[in-house]
């Protein structure tokens, strides 16, 4: 990706989603990106890696040769961001 995603040099706070059931990790290795690259999304601007983008899957999805069914995804986060609030937030509400 780019130098800024160093982690050494990445000024993430931590504290932009606080909720519990949130876990965050750091893909060194872009593993996740590649993978995601070459399942999901063919119009991506660079097809060996998926940065800035969401992935967004329910509490039925499965993860069996891939996750199914998602839910919704796009990139940029920013520009999608209406588009992921609107498909998340039915997912957080308590039942």
């Amino acid at each position: 990706m780019i130098a800024t995603d160093a982690r050494g040099a990445w000024r993430w706070t931590g504290n932009v989603i606080t909720d519990p059931r949130v876990v965050h990790f750091w893909d060194d290795k872009k593993v996740v990106g590649r993978w995601f690259a070459v399942q999901e999304t063919p119009e991506a601007d660079d097809a060996a890696i998926v940065w800035d983008a969401y992935f967004l899957y329910g509490p039925n999805a499965e993860w069996n040769a891939k996750p199914e069914p998602p839910v919704s995804w796009g990139a940029t986060v920013i520009d999608e961001y209406d588009t992921l609030e609107k498909n998340l937030l039915p997912l957080l509400k308590v039942k």
